[in-house]
């Protein structure tokens, strides 16, 4: 396996084209491929779960009522897509869960249906109330007759303190799982808490709860490959979303896809501010300076690809942030990502080395493989430009997002030329930006490359 996949596979086992994998039930193919983040229904490590406590048992009867398993079914049928856990936040029926959890429905409202079901056996539809696609959060309503609300804890908490997450896990039934709470995940964009726990495939919007009950955090994702590394909404967000629901009746139809919209135009605005105001480090690497880490919300890796038999080394340096946000199951959107590729050999020969470069430099984001129904195909121009140090090629791919207006994925590409046995690949890749602070931040990044000869 080579640098740049075991970096793309380490990069997925945690986020999806963004994002992070929430633990939707399995069903459906769980991520897109797009770049880095997330996104979903992945399985944590085989981990030995410890027995429950007493404790936990006391928790488990005295929240079960209030904890509902959501489905998702093709309308018009009890045909099951997918499963994920909700609870009670409010009377008459407010029922808190995971945006990932109703997003076919709150997008294809006349493809799926939702409905809830209780321990006790009553189920019934629901009705989206609303979403915060950025913090995976959303308000549905049901007719769940006297469950009670669970009440949110406001005291924060220490490091190591216990916490219990309820939720259905691939079917299984209502299940308590202990684990305990460890801070805020560090260089993700968007708030997460780091809970150690196995939280599992069809507990995404299942309440986490303190020793007396009071949540904490909502289960969301977890880590692929690390084992009991999970991740919770804070309930601070859960708060903000439930006062928005009250304040207006919700959008439903092709009102909610503007609503969604809105809510990732804004995310644009906030994260591509977040990168413009910033300064832009420039590292060393080799010969070349080069863009580097931008603020702490990023994460980087390198490595060198030696392949035996290759007469050509290629050192790789890249980052991307931790802001993915999952839109449905085949667009995950909203991360910023780069990445370096510093070619040498001694042997090739400059035809050789130039076709070598040619073949990295290939645009394949601008070919005929995308997803008709949420993109146009890529429209790229190219051109040769001067940089410090190097005469170079510079291509720029464009295509645009056909359900939410305003929007755009965007590669900018670039290659040093005459290089006979040292040559450089630079790639910014941007998705669910807008034109104009793509445009800005893809000027800043050519701006920072430099060949220092």
């Amino acid at each position: 396996m080579s640098v740049v996949e075991h970096f793309y596979d380490a990069h997925q086992a945690c986020y999806c084209v963004g994002g992070i994998h929430p633990m939707r039930s399995a069903h459906y193919r769980v991520c897109a491929a797009a770049l880095v983040a997330a996104a979903l229904a992945a399985a944590p490590g085989a981990a030995q779960e410890s027995p429950v406590s007493a404790e936990a048992r006391s928790l488990y009867e005295r929240t079960r009522d209030s904890v509902a398993q959501i489905r998702v079914l093709l309308g018009g049928s009890d045909t099951q897509s997918a499963t994920g856990t909700g609870f009670m936040v409010g009377r008459g029926g407010l029922i808190l869960t995971n945006y990932h959890v109703v997003a076919d429905k709150a997008l294809e409202p006349g493809t799926y249906q939702l409905e809830f079901v209780l321990p006790g056996g009553r189920r019934g539809p629901l009705q989206i109330v609303a979403v915060d696609v950025i913090h995976d959060l959303a308000v549905v309503k049901g007719d769940t007759g006297d469950a009670r609300p669970l009440l949110f804890r406001d005291a924060p908490l220490a490091k190591g303190d216990r916490g219990f997450s309820l939720g259905y896990p691939l079917n299984q039934g209502l299940t308590v799982v202990e684990g305990t709470y460890n801070g805020r995940s560090e260089e993700q964009y968007y708030e997460r808490i780091h809970f150690t726990g196995a939280i599992n495939p069809g507990m995404s919007g299942g309440p986490v709860v303190d020793a007396r009950g009071g949540v904490f955090g909502v289960n969301v994702a977890n880590h692929r490959r690390g084992q009991l590394v999970s991740f919770l909404v804070p309930v601070k967000f859960a708060r903000q979303l439930l006062s928005r629901s009250a304040a207006g009746s919700p959008p439903d139809g092709a009102a909610f896809r503007e609503h969604v919209g809105a809510q990732l135009r804004a995310h644009d605005a906030e994260l591509m501010g977040a990168l413009l105001n910033a300064p832009l480090p420039v590292q060393k690497l080799g010969e070349f300076s080069l863009p580097a880490k931008i603020g702490d919300f990023m994460q980087c890796g390198a490595g060198t690809e030696r392949e035996a038999g290759k007469p050509y080394t290629v050192d790789v340096h890249q980052c991307y942030t931790l802001s993915s946000l999952y839109i449905d199951q085949r667009l995950h959107t909203g991360m910023v990502s780069f990445r370096h590729h510093i070619l040498r050999s001694q042997d090739l020969g400059a035809l050789r080395f130039a076709a070598l470069q040619e073949r990295y430099f290939a645009p394949s984001r601008s070919g005929g493989v995308f997803d008709r129904k949420h993109h146009t195909r890529y429209a790229c121009r190219d051109e040769i430009v001067a940089l410090p140090g190097t005469p170079a090629k510079l291509a720029m791919c464009v295509r645009r997002y056909k359900r939410f207006e305003g929007l755009y994925d965007v590669v900018l590409r670039i290659a040093t030329l005459g290089g006979s046995a040292l040559g450089l690949q630079s790639e910014l890749e941007m998705e669910g930006v807008s034109f104009e602070a793509a445009t800005k931040l893809a000027r800043r990044y050519v701006e920072a490359i430099r060949w220092n000869r």
